[in-house]
């Protein structure tokens, strides 16, 4: 009945639908909460979760195994990986607790070392760094508001806030992202801080669902249009809140409505310009997971809530969630390390859903090859490709995943023939 329900609100809102399963479950031998996935490669992936869980994957989230590390110190009920970001396959960042501070390892997580934060950081969450000397770190004082500390050139400085919070430790920012000198966080005091300096100086923007609605996460997708999550505590509002103008204002996503009521955990914006947004449903029947593609939302039910994401080379993409929860967009059967790369090419397919012919946005080389598979992994079809264009008629309709392969890279993606 809900879904009936569902179905007749995106008709009359004409942007959203649903689609049939298209995550695929990876085991991690775990049931720990999953907070936060990183690929800083195609091969090397890191997640953290609960009860000081690191995992650590080197063959491109096939499989994952616990790290053994040491050098972080856990506080009671603070023993949990919130936030991680790696800049290379060894270096990278962690905000732990979450009053339990913020650490670095340059070893791929064997060893981490406290970071000589200069501010009054109590409580961290929010991450971001460019490279290993450039970054900030997010959270609050233990009886301010938020604070944000600015890592410029491998020096620590505490960034400036106007219009700051009451001191209240709970208007923590939850999450913060970059686009150049363009700099966005969300707040669990239900308001965002907005930068134009690359950090140094904060402006505090009013949500419009006021300061008792507690912000999730947040994501800039270009040069002005952005996305945010937030808590739906009373089991009102609907999708996302999108900004048009960078930030400055910012309004409800009605495209992606649903009466699912969904807290929005995680928002990711992968190379191929996807967005994908991870929720939890109000009534608590397990996760969803929404896509942009083409400017249209989709969503896709799935068993856990979803409350990060991470991708490498175009298109493969992977979300985290409850109870040792991992999916990913691409079936374990042709989740190959040694094929999947870095290459950011923007692989398209046209028209799609196609009847038969396609075209790709790629011109491959002459000996490229494809293979055709089923979502669940089956081949169908394959051989070399001779121009731009593939013809599939001959099969039935469905949901199918095309693999090219050039001398150089492999590059997948996703056709549906009516």
């Amino acid at each position: 009945m809900k879904k009936t329900i569902f179905l007749f609100l995106a008709l009359l809102t004409g942007g959203m639908s649903a689609t049939a399963q298209n995550w695929f479950q990876v085991p991690t031998g775990t049931t720990n909460r999953l907070n936060t996935i990183d690929f800083p490669s195609s091969t090397v992936g890191y997640i953290g979760g609960n009860d000081s869980l690191l995992l650590k994957t080197t063959d491109g989230g096939q499989t994952w195994n616990p790290v053994a590390f040491s050098g972080i110190t856990f506080y009671p009920n603070g023993e949990h990986f919130v936030k991680l970001q790696f800049i290379t396959e060894n270096i990278g960042f962690a905000a732990v607790g979450p009053y339990s501070g913020s650490y670095k390892t340059i070893d791929g997580g064997l060893t981490w070392t406290a970071l000589p934060l200069s501010g009054n950081l109590c409580f961290n969450q929010g991450i971001y760094f460019s490279d290993e000397n450039n970054g900030v770190i997010g959270g609050s004082g233990c009886f301010q508001g938020e604070l944000v500390d600015r890592l410029s050139g491998g020096t620590w400085s505490a960034a400036t806030i106007t219009n700051a919070a009451p001191l209240n430790s709970l208007n923590m920012i939850t999450d913060i992202d970059f686009r150049g000198s363009l700099g966005l966080a969300s707040s669990q005091g239900g308001r965002f801080l907005r930068s134009t300096d690359g950090g140094q100086t904060w402006d505090s923007i009013a949500s419009p669902h006021g300061n008792s609605v507690p912000l999730l996460s947040i994501a800039i997708i270009d040069d002005t249009l952005c996305y945010a999550g937030f808590d739906h505590m009373d089991g009102s509002g609907f999708g996302l809140l999108r900004s048009h103008d960078a930030g400055l204002t910012w309004s409800d996503e009605m495209d992606m409505a649903t009466f699912f009521y969904p807290d929005y955990y995680g928002i990711h914006l992968a190379v191929n310009n996807n967005v994908y947004a991870g929720a939890k449903s109000y009534f608590g029947e397990g996760g969803l997971i929404f896509t942009r593609s083409n400017q249209s939302w989709i969503y896709e039910s799935v068993d856990q809530a979803i409350y990060d994401f991470s991708s490498y080379g175009d298109s493969v993409v992977f979300g985290v969630g409850d109870s040792g929860y991992v999916v990913t967009n691409v079936p374990l059967a042709i989740l190959s390390a040694d094929e999947l790369t870095d290459d950011l090419i923007n692989f398209t397919v046209s028209p799609n859903p196609t009847d038969g012919k396609i075209t790709f946005s790629t011109t491959f080389s002459d000996n490229a090859n494809y293979m055709l598979f089923t979502t669940e992994g089956k081949s169908v079809g394959e051989g070399k490709l001779s121009g731009n264009e593939l013809d599939l008629t001959l099969l039935p309709p469905g949901s199918y995943i095309i693999r090219m392969k050039d001398a150089e890279s492999v590059f997948t993606t996703r056709v549906i023939r009516q």
